[in-house]
């Protein structure tokens, strides 16, 4: 008997290049859009593009429903380069609403919503709000047909507003939109440690998700991190506001007053107490932080930095009954000198030395307001989870006269370094690290830069969760009657309720 093969179905092979097919298809997501002016003269615009299904942690297409709060956000871009492609069409668009019916205008109070559509000639948005139309203003309309977690699909229809993209972007006047769009995503999300002792969400619901400038927003278990840390800072600071800080706005500072501010870029934490459950956290109003701050032990990122100012008083700045009295002696008597070295009974050379020696004499007298500057302020930062020498380390201002002591209950150590004046005349101000937790012994040595330094490193566990404080540094740069008063009235136990044991 002859062989034979068993020819498939056609009309099942069919069905099955159909499912396959179809099954690619519905990954691919999709976005068109037709603009149509109010102006005749100008032609209808027509954005259109496709987009294949989203990786998870891709910001050019992300976006989520929080199923403890129903909060939605969804934001989708072009890729970066987009311009250089001939005749590209490309949106952007935003939306942060729960209904599923929603009208909006562009730059709204808010800006929770927001389209821009894109081709190499024009750009379509939502209308500007006009406020002399009042009610007569229209918006752009969105639908939401379905909105999850791996999918979202919508309409547009409405006002919309077209610009020229070329040159210096003329309005070309409003018009009507009618559009829809469908895209999909990866439906999971990436996560954070779980802050020990918290009931948190440790899902990374991004409101913010930007590669570019590596940021995106923190998960709840990471904000209950940052209220936990920001509370207890502020608590043992408070002592610095209350007992120090001269505040007194309406009134100049007097001398001797200091005067506490927050570095630049610091948070502020002179504000009053908040009494609150530290792991709460309200999803939507969350922190920023970098794209990958999950991958690696949080730290502060100079978060927390003082600045403390002390107005000198008028005998600090060599301002006395007694030396001006003296300066109107000298100067009468270099007057008397001049007048008669003019009679010539006095050579120029007597002259002359008179003069030098009443230089002198007032140079050695006057104030130094280079070390008064060095010693009126100073610079105190909070560094948690220090991780690198150059957090760790101390650059030294007199190394001959630095110390390692043992004062403050609960360090492991502090480290002090005087002031010192340097050759051409200006200081390097007194210098002070307090070490909380774990650290290896300090050693003299040399700094990264090649400056003397007392060099020591933060220990860490093996496998240490990422959202535990273990080290903690208060360094201080400045005054040592500031540094004194700083440490007398900051609250170390505090800070260091912070941090776990190792």
């Amino acid at each position: 008997m002859g062989k034979f093969r068993l020819l498939p179905n056609p009309i099942f092979f069919c069905l099955l290049v159909i499912v396959l097919c179809n099954t690619c298809m519905a990954q691919t997501g999709s976005f068109t859009a037709t603009f149509t002016p109010q102006n005749t003269s100008v032609k209808p615009v027509t954005i259109s593009f496709t987009k294949p299904l989203f990786k998870f942690d891709n910001p050019h297409g992300y976006w989520f429903v929080n199923p403890y709060t129903g909060a939605r956000h969804f934001n989708t871009m072009p890729d970066q380069g987009y311009g250089d492609v001939p005749n590209f069409n490309v949106g952007f668009l935003t939306f942060n609403e729960t209904a599923n019916d929603f009208d909006f205008y562009t730059l709204t109070s808010n800006d929770s919503d927001a389209i821009m559509l894109q081709n190499a000639g024009y750009y379509i948005t939502a209308p500007a709000y006009n406020v002399q139309l009042g009610d007569k203003n229209k918006p752009l309309h969105v639908h939401i047909n379905s909105f999850t977690n791996a999918e979202i699909s919508f309409a547009l229809s409405g006002t919309a507003e077209m610009s020229n993209s070329i040159g210096n972007g003329e309005k070309l006047g409003f018009g009507t939109i009618t559009g829809t769009g469908h895209f999909y995503r990866e439906p999971k999300f990436i996560k954070s440690d779980i802050l020990p002792g918290c009931n948190c969400d440790p899902t990374i619901y991004a409101t913010v998700y930007d590669q570019e400038n590596n940021v995106r927003t923190t998960s709840a278990c990471e904000t209950a991190l940052n209220n936990k840390i920001f509370d207890a800072v502020q608590k043992s600071m408070s002592g610095l506001f209350t007992n120090v800080n001269y505040n007194s706005p309406e009134r100049p500072l007097p001398a001797g007053a200091i005067n506490i501010t927050m570095m630049a870029g610091c948070t502020n934490i002179d504000v009053p107490v908040k009494q609150r459950p530290y792991c709460s956290s309200d999803y939507y109003h969350n922190w920023l932080t970098g794209i990958d701050a999950h991958k690696k032990l949080f730290t502060s990122d100079d978060r927390y930095g003082l600045r403390f100012i002390k107005i000198p008083d008028n005998s600090q700045m060599g301002f006395t009954e007694d030396a001006d009295a003296n300066r109107k002696k000298q100067l009468t008597m270099i007057d008397s000198i001049s007048k008669l070295m003019q009679a010539k009974k006095i050579s120029m050379q007597e002259y002359t030395k008179a003069v030098q020696d009443f230089a002198a004499n007032i140079n050695q007298n006057a104030p130094d307001l280079k070390k008064l500057e060095a010693e009126s302020n100073l610079y105190l930062t909070v560094i948690i989870n220090p991780s690198n020498n150059t957090e760790t380390e101390l650059k030294l201002a007199d190394k001959d006269k630095t110390v390692v002591t043992h004062a403050i209950n609960g360090a492991a150590f502090e480290i002090y370094s005087p002031i010192i004046k340097e050759d051409d005349g200006n200081w390097t101000k007194s210098r002070c690290a307090i070490y909380l937790g774990k650290f290896t012994n300090p050693l003299m040595g040399k700094s990264g830069g090649g400056f003397d330094a007392e060099t020591t490193n933060a220990v860490y566990p093996a496998n240490a969760n990422k959202l535990t404080v273990y080290n903690i540094i208060i360094k201080m740069e400045g005054g040592k009657d500031l540094m004194d008063k700083a440490v007398a009235n900051i609250d170390f136990s505090a800070l260091l309720g912070l941090i776990a044991k190792q």
